[in-house]
């Protein structure tokens, strides 16, 4: 009876450190999540950033190409200066949504870790 006991005590205290341990892999990984979480939302505001800087130059150029078209008048400086200053702000603007939409092409998924991390959990269980 008392092998009974010691055995049961035994696979008690087993269950436990193997519960404890699952709660402490549990938590690393919602730490983690945490983390990609806060990089994620980070990234977001780069992006969305980038992306009205680059919609508000384009529309910048776009009325000063309006505006060099409207001043195409004799005075020769004119043109130029507002057909140089268009040409500027389209530039920019498109080199800015350029340099998002390659940034958006090389982001890893999100919370790619967290989930290479419980893959590797699952293997090990």
């Amino acid at each position: 009876m008392a092998d009974a006991f010691a055995a049961l005590s035994e696979l008690t205290a087993a269950g436990q450190r193997l519960a404890g341990l699952i709660l402490d892999v549990a938590v690393d990984r919602l730490e983690l999540l945490g983390l990609e979480a806060r990089e994620v939302k980070i990234r977001c505001i780069q992006l969305v950033l980038l992306a009205v800087a680059g919609a508000a130059l384009l529309l910048f150029g776009l009325a000063l190409a309006v505006v060099a078209v409207l001043l195409a008048v004799p005075p020769p400086w004119r043109l130029a200066v507002a057909g140089g200053g268009a040409a500027l702000f389209l530039g920019a603007g498109t080199l800015a949504l350029w340099r998002l939409r390659r940034r958006l092409a090389r982001l890893p998924l999100a919370f790619s870790q967290t989930v290479a991390e419980l893959k590797k959990d699952q293997a090990c269980f």
